[in-house]
């Protein structure tokens, strides 16, 4: 009901247009004889249309009764007689529908032009000479009244009805106004809302999938690197089959047991899961050398307290880039990492070395390598720290960096701190 009513509600001022302009009709049937036919249906009909259009055409329907009223003014036969005066009427209707629906200046505007509307039909009703030479006492019975008077306590009423008239619609326009704005912002709301479930959604969706390709990823690597080796020397050394099948069998095991983690965590933890920390990196050098990568590890200072997660992030960035340098650093690939912990966090440099880097660097646009490293930028950012990635200077060597500060410096440094870790302490050849 409601649905067809909203549908079809700009046929209401055209409908009150055609019952105002029918009813007066027959009012006035039996005294046209007064007034020059078809002159007062016409006005009528001005009066009547000026209604129909106000919601539409604000303008016009302010500028129709003035044009009437100076018609008036000018020609006494197009002036109403003692019955017929309420028609100006029409303008209070019209006053209304435009304050409730008009926007901008025709809102306002319409006040103080029907306000001089009202004063020029108090003339035209009061003056004598404008009214058959009786004035508006002609309609109270009493012609000894002062011309001056009644006009003064006509414009005075019309002016009064005016002012309620415009404000009623004012009142019942912000009211529609304040309700639509209501009803917009409960949609914004509820817009925003889905929004933010929606990047909720997205970004627990991103972090599964960064979680399994570091996860997945690594793992593949080694059981890769191993099975090409106990392939090509199977037959020279079957005794290191058995070997390189246990470590393929351990890798298995361990990428099995965090993505089990990783899955039971989107249940149970969703604010996150048990992750691999600083101490498990010792435990992916060994599995890393015995997939056959060759690592030197050079560490400085003391440790500095991070928080679980940048610990994590700094386990997925020696992941990855070790990962990498299995992968793409030729037959005999190598890697050396520096941990620095001299500055107000931790420096972490990985530089591997090989015959094909720069094909890695190519496959960089390739869209596994690409979220490989994209995620290393992202986990080092909401680490609060940073990360890079590329050939090295020398041009035969690929190059990450990353810096994570301490978990009591929420500052980030710059690029250039990290550049003070440099291998001069301490090394360990894996």
């Amino acid at each position: 009901m409601f649905t067809i009513l909203r549908k079809y509600r700009w046929l209401l001022e055209p409908l009150i247009a055609v019952v105002f302009f029918l009813l007066w009709m027959i009012a006035e049937s039996g005294r046209m004889g007064n007034t020059p036919w078809p002159l007062f249906p016409l006005i009528v009909a001005a009066l009547a249309a000026s209604i129909g259009v106000a919601r539409r055409v604000p303008w016009l329907a302010i500028a129709i009764p003035g044009t009437v009223i100076l018609l008036q003014l000018f020609e006494p036969a197009a002036r109403f007689s003692a019955d017929s005066w309420p028609v100006y009427f029409s303008i209070l209707i019209t006053c209304v529908i435009v304050s409730i629906g008009a926007a901008g200046h025709a809102r306002w505007l319409v006040l103080p032009i029907t306000v001089s509307y009202a004063l020029m039909v108090a003339v035209l009703l009061a003056v004598p000479a404008l009214s058959d030479g009786y004035g508006w006492a002609v309609w109270v019975g009493t012609p000894s009244i002062s011309a001056n008077k009644v006009v003064i306590v006509l414009a005075g009423y019309f002016v009064i009805f005016v002012v309620a008239t415009w404000s009623l619609g004012f009142v019942l326009g912000s009211s529609r106004v304040m309700r639509a704005i209501a009803l917009k912002f409960e949609t914004t709301v509820e817009e925003l809302h889905s929004a933010e479930i929606d990047l909720i959604v997205s970004r627990e969706r991103d972090r599964i999938a960064q979680d399994v390709h570091d996860i997945m990823a690594h793992s593949l690597a080694v059981i890769i690197a191993q099975a090409d080796g106990a392939r090509f020397i199977g037959l020279q050394k079957p005794e290191a089959i058995g070997d390189s099948l246990e470590r393929i069998a351990g890798s298995a095991r361990s990428s099995l047991a965090e993505v089990r983690i990783l899955i039971e965590s989107l249940v149970d933890e969703p604010e996150g899961h048990s992750n691999p920390t600083l101490e498990n990196l010792d435990e992916l050098f060994d599995r890393m050398c015995g997939a056959g990568l060759a690592i030197t590890i050079d560490r400085f200072g003391d440790a500095h307290e991070l928080t679980p997660g940048q610990e994590l992030a700094v386990y997925r960035i020696v992941q990855e880039s070790l990962t990498n340098a299995l992968k793409h650093a030729g037959r005999q690939p190598s890697a050396r990492i520096t941990m620095d912990w001299r500055g107000p966090g931790l420096a972490v440099t990985i530089s591997s070395v090989g015959t094909q880097h720069e094909s890695h660097d190519q496959g960089e646009k390739n869209a596994r390598i690409a979220r490989g490293l994209y995620g290393m930028r992202e986990r080092a950012r909401l680490a609060g720290g940073w990360s890079t990635a590329g050939i090295d200077d020398d041009g035969d060597g690929y190059l990450v960096t990353a810096f994570i500060p301490s978990a009591n410096d929420a500052t980030p440094v710059s690029p250039a701190l990290a550049e003070a870790g440099r291998p001069h302490e301490e090394s360990a050849a894996l």
